[in-house]
């Protein structure tokens, strides 16, 4: 059985949500690129799982046949789950799948996440009877090639015809904001993630016989980083700093959580700076909460992409300090010296510096408990979930929803 064909066997089981609703809700279609693991599809999935069922109807169609967090999708909460199949580019055929999704589930809303996504939305809409409401969450900053630059310049006109823009950090708003993207309201909305889940009392007490297994000792200074291995994020200049923290006498090692296209090519950066028994590779892991609290400190060392990390908010509700590359909504997690260190992405020597500082116990132990108050107060499911709400409610009532936004006070 295919992985959706096995959610939609589980939703039937489940009930399949409540499409034998008495009054009409709005009707939500959310179109992502593939539910393969990243920040944003994540996202997705996260909201699927907890918009309230009695204010929507949901509904997912992911254009790219990559399904590794279909499994993640809580059944019975769906009205459709739909994989378009899209190969390359943009295909007649899975535009007309959508178009009859739209006129089928009588969609009021098109939630689309990041621009290609929301170039199928926007076509598909076109070609509808009564268009509904178009609403792109853009997920990035810093783009990292050529041809995404260009795509970008592209991608400006249709956001312009969005009913609403949602950014995840205000960072990323401002960023965007003077490169041209206008014309469409805008707000932020921040991500947020399930404080009780990553809560450091939740951990097991058995992190220090894990901690052992993969070859750490007691005196050992493990610093992680938490995320798939791609280009972007630069899981090499942490290797690069890990040496010099070594050849400074510091113990330092590494404990790399994930795994991605890119292991192949950090391995050889392991054997090449020697590393051989200081780096640990998890490998993907379902339960990312064991291998965080076997680590002292984590880092976030990403180029570009990034814009307001989950994996920094699971890792700060754990009460770890943070060191992060200064790209898009960072200074609005971290505030330097506070409850975390930034730095200039690609600056190693500020990376080292950083993290030779909390390699002191009560420091990193003093800026981790700032960093899990600083996400139990502002960055909590709760908030996001109720931000998406009012904002979908915002777009159907008038065009014109709340977008009043106040900066975060620097606690």
């Amino acid at each position: 059985m295919t992985p959706i064909k096995l959610y939609r066997a589980m939703a039937s089981r489940a009930g399949h949500g409540d499409s034998a609703r008495g009054s009409r809700k709005p009707n939500v279609l959310f179109i992502v690129n593939s539910l393969e693991v990243g920040g944003a599809e994540k996202h997705v999935v996260t909201l699927l799982n907890h918009l309230d069922t009695s204010r929507f109807g949901l509904h997912l169609a992911y254009l790219k046949r990559k399904e590794q967090l279909l499994a993640q999708l809580l059944p019975g909460r769906l009205q459709e789950l739909v994989c378009c199949d899209v190969q390359r580019g943009i295909e007649r055929r899975a535009l007309d799948r959508l178009r009859r999704l739209i006129a089928e589930k009588d969609i009021d809303v098109i939630l689309c996440t990041n621009p290609y996504s929301m170039l199928y939305g926007s076509l598909a809409r076109a070609g509808c009877r009564a268009p509904p409401r178009l609403v792109t969450v853009f997920h990035t900053t810093l783009l990292e090639s050529f041809k995404k630059k260009v795509q970008m310049f592209l991608y400006r006109h249709l956001f312009a015809r969005c009913d609403l823009i949602v950014y995840v950090s205000e960072n990323q708003r401002r960023y965007w904001r003077n490169r041209g993207i206008t014309g469409a309201p805008d707000c932020v909305v921040y991500n947020g993630i399930d404080v009780q889940r990553f809560a450091a009392d939740a951990l097991s007490d058995r992190s220090g016989e894990l901690r052992r297994s993969m070859g750490f000792d007691t005196h050992d200074y493990v610093i992680g980083l938490c995320s798939v291995l791609r280009p972007e994020k630069a899981h090499g200049d942490l290797l690069q700093a890990v040496a010099r923290l070594r050849s400074q006498g510091i113990p330092a090692k590494a404990l790399l959580i994930g795994d991605g296209p890119e292991r192949a090519n950090v391995e050889r950066k392991v054997a090449e700076l020697r590393l051989h028994d200081h780096v640990t590779i998890t490998g993907m892991t379902s339960d990312v909460r064991p291998y965080i609290g076997c680590c002292d400190v984590m880092a976030l060392v990403s180029h570009s992409v990034e814009t307001f990390s989950l994996a920094a908010l699971e890792s700060m509700a754990l009460g770890k300090a943070v060191v992060m590359s200064d790209i898009g909504g960072a200074s609005e997690q971290v505030i330097d010296g506070r409850n975390g260190l930034l730095f200039e992405a690609g600056n190693i020597a500020a990376l080292t510096g950083h993290l030779s500082a909390l390699s002191s116990e009560s420091l990193r132990r003093r800026m981790g408990d700032c960093a899990a108050n600083r996400v139990r107060e502002l960055f909590t499911l709760e908030a996001m979930i109720r931000g998406f709400s009012q904002r979908i409610e915002g777009v159907l009532a008038a065009g014109s929803p709340s977008l009043g936004f106040k900066p975060l006070r620097r606690t």
